[in-house]
């Protein structure tokens, strides 16, 4: 699986690529599926998070899926699940960003609480 990068300092990539490989095997992903994370401000979470689910507040994070579950996703070519912002103002991204990653593209193959 390729993630793109956005804003995303070089000391959090190495984790997010791990945790990401970890995904992608535990999930059987087309390997060659693409996600973008992108690291952004609060006020720019909470626009995001006002537009799309009607709440007026920042929060750590927001996933944008193209696919509505994991058995319609392509097993071949190029293919992108979608986007993840994550927000480091509005938590402790040094011990949660595994985390949200993880969660974050559970909800880009459907799986959603």
């Amino acid at each position: 699986m390729e993630i793109n990068f956005v804003n995303i300092p070089v000391k959090y990539q190495t984790l997010i690529k791990k945790t990401v490989a970890r995904f992608q095997r535990n999930y059987r992903l087309n390997p060659q599926a693409v996600a973008s994370i992108e690291f952004i401000s609060k006020s720019k979470i909470r626009g995001l998070n006002q537009k799309y689910r009607g709440l007026d507040a920042p929060t750590d994070v927001l996933s944008f899926p193209i696919w509505q579950n994991a058995t319609i996703i392509p097993q071949e070519g190029v293919v992108n699940l979608g986007d993840i912002f994550i927000c480091p103002e509005a938590t402790d991204i040094d011990t949660k960003l595994a985390e949200l990653v993880w969660h974050s593209l559970n909800h880009l193959i459907g799986k959603h609480h």
